[in-house]
């Protein structure tokens, strides 16, 4: 491959990122967010009630209409007919970059770009649960030091890349790995 044709397939897998990205960002806005986030909601509920026992009376989620679409979507938990709201809208964008770039990615093949999705999303759920769950559990020792929930946040950023990274080019990164213990070490 030339360096002209590698640069050419990366500039069009940009392209193809960033299209997908507006698209699906767009959409996950429009129609999908509120909901996922009623779904990790309940589930999170579930989490912190029988496994922390925390006392929660109720969960609902409010669109902030003032936003973009429903870009602004929140996590209330009702305690005592007090409410306690929580932005997931930062938590949970995570969401449409990994798809976007799992569908970009040429090469994948349907049956593996579902498992990656599969796997991904997956992984960015059970993440977006935790976060929340601890979120709530040391409310009160993250009002002290909230740099902790902002690290985890960028982390939770970058998850998508690095989970795309892994599932979409394994093989390939596993063969780096053995080429290179392969190479004898120069004296």
């Amino acid at each position: 491959m030339s360096r002209a044709s590698g640069i050419g397939g990366i500039a069009f897998f940009c392209l193809k990122f960033l299209v997908l990205s507006a698209a699906l960002l767009f959409l996950w806005w429009w129609k999908v967010q509120p909901h996922y986030v009623t779904l990790i909601g309940h589930i999170t509920r579930a989490v912190l009630e029988h496994i922390a026992r925390e006392p929660i009376d109720g969960m609902l989620v409010q669109v902030n209409t003032a936003g973009v679409l429903s870009s602004e979507t929140s996590l209330v938990w009702i305690i005592e007919q007090r409410q306690y709201p929580i932005n997931a809208a930062p938590i949970v964008v995570n969401i449409p970059p990994y798809f976007a770039l799992v569908l970009a990615t040429a090469g994948l093949g349907l049956k593996r770009i579902v498992k990656i999705l599969l796997y991904g999303l997956s992984i960015l759920a059970t993440g977006h649960i935790l976060f929340l769950t601890l979120f709530f559990v040391f409310s009160r020792q993250i009002q002290e030091s909230p740099e902790v929930p902002t690290a985890i946040g960028l982390f939770l950023m970058t998850l998508p890349f690095m989970l795309w990274i892994v599932f979409a080019y394994w093989d390939k990164l596993t063969l780096l790995f053995e080429e290179s213990e392969e190479t004898p070490a120069e004296d």
